[in-house]
């Protein structure tokens, strides 16, 4: 039966860009005020209407590491040892974006490898944070797990130092400690998710419980999107992912009073809007 009551929409407060990846597109976008054209290593960040953006400006991803140019920017989920010594061979300037929680993950990883730790990362495999973290961590690298399942007694070491892809679920990060406690002599681990990543994750959770269907609105390449969603998904079956206002035609509106919104933190807010105006219309 279709709902005559007015509808609400609860938009998140932590929605939109976070603090890392805003500063990596300002960077972008003061270096093409002094520059017309301007690269980046990879993407600069995993959402692909915003990378368009950029592009429509000036800004180029890589297709080669032998590629030369005046300015090429690091992306903001980090870069290996190899890509910064091409990128300084091959560029005039190089503009390193990456966010400070990762950064600080790589020096905490520097400081295990000096006192003879094996390294654990808790993270998604493939994903460039954790290829770039498995790159500092080099030959000490114990493994990436997804899953406390991955972690064989075979795996027994001494000591173990854990850290945590910056947008990854604290409680699966958690799940995996307690399990590598049983295959080491010695632990120590380090909570590096993002704390912006937690407030957004928790706060969403929340809306999800209030509200008749919960729209997460971010790119398929962004895993703390996807990750959002699915954590949403488990409290409220009527969520839906999206990626721009096109795919609301997916969504039974006449079905829902309360339509709770939240974002991953590679969203820019210009799409948000864009999607609010198409719910309201």
């Amino acid at each position: 039966m279709r709902r005559v009551s007015r509808r609400k929409i609860i938009i998140a407060k932590n929605i939109g860009f976070c603090s890392g990846v805003e500063r990596a597109v300002k960077l972008a976008e003061e270096s093409l005020s002094q520059c017309k054209k301007v690269y980046t290593l990879d993407a600069l960040l995993h959402n692909e209407k915003e990378m368009q953006r950029l592009k429509e400006k000036g800004v180029s991803v890589l297709t080669d590491l032998k590629q030369k140019g005046k300015v090429v920017l690091l992306p903001a989920h980090g870069s290996t040892a190899i890509e910064r010594k091409k990128a300084d061979e091959n560029f005039e300037k190089v503009i390193n974006t990456v966010c400070p929680f990762v950064l600080r993950t790589v020096q905490i990883i520097e400081k295990l490898k000096k006192e003879h730790y094996k390294i654990a990362i808790v993270g998604d495999r493939g994903h460039r944070e954790v290829k770039v973290l498995s790159d500092a961590a080099s030959y000490n690298l114990l493994g990436v797990f997804q899953d406390r399942d991955e972690i064989k007694k075979e795996l027994k070491t001494l000591k173990i130092g854990v850290v945590a892809q910056s947008t990854m679920e604290q409680g699966t990060f958690f799940s995996i400690v307690t399990e590598l406690i049983t295959i080491a002599d010695e632990l120590i681990f380090f909570n590096t998710i993002c704390k912006e990543t937690l407030s957004r994750q928790a706060e969403a959770k929340e809306i999800a419980k209030k509200a008749d269907c919960m729209l997460v609105i971010g790119d398929k390449t962004s895993a703390n999107s996807c990750r959002l969603f699915q954590m949403v998904k488990e409290i409220n079956e009527y969520s839906y992912f999206i990626q721009t206002e096109d795919d609301l035609v997916i969504i039974p509106f006449e079905r829902f009073n309360i339509i709770g919104i939240a974002s991953g933190t590679s969203t820019p807010y210009w799409l948000i809007e864009k999607v609010v105006r198409g719910i309201k219309k």
